[in-house]
């Protein structure tokens, strides 16, 4: 039974169609990886299936279930065992790291002591090798440190799915194989893995089902273990 399950997916915005009748499906605790040319329809599938934009036309199911009929209490436990990590990072300006961190745990772990979402936090910082004060703002931040938050913030409550859309994109190498080797980990644990990528090292650290996207629909879908830059120089 798949986890999720695409029927006929289209999304248009303002009389574009980004995305034009994709039908796939995802298990659970797999890998799968959304590849191609910018404005290819990539992020905008990755935020279908993650529930932040509502499809034009066709379904999207989860563990069966049509996502447009999810209770707000449906919706509040699929929130609180996925995770979505932007591209941009998407940390709020106005509020410090720490408060960046603190907020999925205060919504889905709303009677945690305070002492508990403290270490909580400070252990999400040192997952990601964060080591400045947490008191500052993003702003104070490069886009690499942003993006160490943003990845502590989408593990913070420890998902069994997560959603990352380019999550290596303007770090280091260093920075690049910390995030792969916590993802891994996950992946180990039986987890679901979902993302768009442009880099080749991380795209090949896992073993992955890679869609190709091109005008906003499939054009490709390449197995596992195979060399993803010699196909993907081809699109």
């Amino acid at each position: 039974m798949p986890l999720f399950e695409m029927k006929n997916v289209s999304f248009i915005d303002n009389f574009t169609t980004v995305v034009q009748d994709i039908s796939l499906s995802i298990e659970k605790g797999t890998v799968t990886a959304f590849l191609g040319e910018p404005g290819g329809g990539k992020s905008t599938i990755l935020k279908l299936l993650a529930g932040l934009m509502i499809p034009s036309y066709g379904k999207i199911y989860i563990d069966q279930k049509d996502f447009s009929r999810f209770s707000e209490k449906d919706n509040m436990e699929f929130r609180k065992k996925s995770a979505f990590m932007f591209q941009n990072s998407a940390l709020w300006a106005n509020q410090s790291l720490y408060q960046n961190l603190e907020l999925p745990l205060k919504i889905h772990f709303p009677n945690m002591p305070p002492e508990l979402l403290k270490s909580k936090i400070e252990d999400a910082a040192k997952l990601v090798e964060f080591t400045k004060p947490l008191s500052l703002r993003p702003a104070a931040l490069s886009i690499g440190e942003q993006k160490r938050i943003a990845f502590a913030r989408a593990l913070i409550c420890e998902p069994e799915i997560l959603f990352l859309d380019e999550p290596t994109e303007s770090l280091n190498e260093k920075a690049a194989a910390l995030f792969t080797n916590i993802l891994k980990n996950f992946c180990q644990n039986g987890h679901t893995l979902i993302y768009v990528s442009h880099d080749y090292n991380f795209i090949n650290a896992f073993k992955n089902d890679k869609y190709y996207f091109a005008n906003g629909t499939i054009v490709d879908k390449i197995l596992i273990n195979e060399d993803i830059q010699e196909d993907y120089n081809e699109i």
